[in-house]
């Protein structure tokens, strides 16, 4: 066998491995969510949904196709979605809230992470969407809107508040909730940031070095390049989460209370000479060591109202770590009396 012909059946291997990869990959997919069970009997129940009903919120939760897109300045948003059954994301207006009124005497926003968002229950099922109700019940004539976004801290929402503002969808008299808790991780990188530098630095050279760059992404993105990635990372995400679980050092937890504190004050500032009112919330809901070091250093910060209690039963969470429709329906209720006093 000549090195010509050794060559071609090498990369012909090549050629066909990686469609088969592509090919198999998508038959996988298709029959493992043709039956998929994502939740519990217990928390399906809770959402009110047949099985295929919870299936369908589910993929339309975590499998659209491109989960999140690019925030200038906080880095990332849930990707925009708006012919869902179950969840609907505007650009603009962030998760849809459909009791809105047409005509509102005045605007509240709600700011946080997952928990506000609403992972894993549908558009009238979240924090605020239960919150509209109660206006609604108490005859005020209030608009909603839910800027929830999976990993928010509160740095992200202080910037998400201040693009609000510099855009004028923020007025006098608004008011402003913030919900805070777990995802607090001082001044560490936020997700994806890596993957951003990265291909920003690779991509933004001298036009005849990109040829370099290209034929590095060509092999990158190939299906069996990505089926390595897959496999290694699953060794290493599974590694970090048995050592963040139980390991984080005392300067990087002061420095969570520190960012936190700060970011409060910083809220304060922007709400005091915007004249909007403010309201700072504090929950956990994750019961492990990491949540209850956190928490310990947050609760006692000044004008936080903390909704944490590890011991209360009341709230049902999946293994997403995501809250129930009844869960969601008593934090709304406690924030109200909080807000409407």
């Amino acid at each position: 066998m000549n090195k010509f012909k050794l060559f071609f059946i090498v990369v012909l291997i090549f050629i066909l491995s990686n469609l088969i990869i592509a090919f198999l990959w998508s038959i996988k997919t298709t029959i493992k969510f043709s039956n998929y069970a994502p939740y519990s009997v217990e928390f399906t129940n809770s959402l009110n949904l047949t099985k295929n009903e919870a299936l369908d919120l589910y993929l339309e939760t975590w499998q659209r196709e491109r989960l999140f897109e690019y925030d200038e300045f906080t880095g990332l948003r849930e990707s925009e979605s708006l012919n869902g059954n179950y969840v609907n994301i505007d650009q603009d207006n962030g998760r849809l809230i459909k009791n809105n009124p047409n005509n509102c005497l005045g605007n509240i926003f709600f700011y946080g992470g997952e928990k506000v968002f609403g992972y894993d229950v549908t558009d009238n099922q979240t924090i605020p969407f239960f919150f509209r109700e109660m206006l609604i019940k108490d005859k005020k004539n209030y608009c909603v809107f839910n800027f929830g976004r999976r990993s928010y801290n509160s740095t992200q929402e202080n910037i998400l508040l201040q693009k609000h503002l510099l855009n004028k969808k923020i007025i006098q008299k608004d008011i402003i909730i913030f919900l805070d808790g777990s995802n607090e991780n001082g001044n560490s990188k936020i997700l994806n940031t890596d993957f951003i530098n990265k291909n920003y630095n690779e991509l933004h050279q001298k036009y005849w070095k990109l040829g370099n760059t290209g034929v590095k992404y060509f092999f990158d993105l190939l299906p069996i390049k990505q089926l390595f990635e897959v496999v290694i990372s699953k060794f290493i995400n599974n590694y970090k989460t048995k050592k963040i679980s139980t390991e984080i050092p005392k300067s990087q937890l002061y420095e969570i209370k520190y960012v936190f504190e700060k970011n409060l004050d910083i809220r304060k500032g922007i709400c005091h000479t915007s004249d909007l009112r403010c309201f700072n919330f504090l929950i956990f809901i994750e019961n492990d060591e990491l949540n209850k070091k956190k928490y310990e250093l947050l609760k006692t910060q000044n004008n936080v109202s903390d909704l944490t209690n590890f011991n209360n039963q009341e709230y049902l969470i999946n293994k997403y770590d995501s809250l129930s429709p009844n869960s969601n329906r008593l934090i709304a209720e406690k924030i109200f009396k909080k807000v409407f006093n």
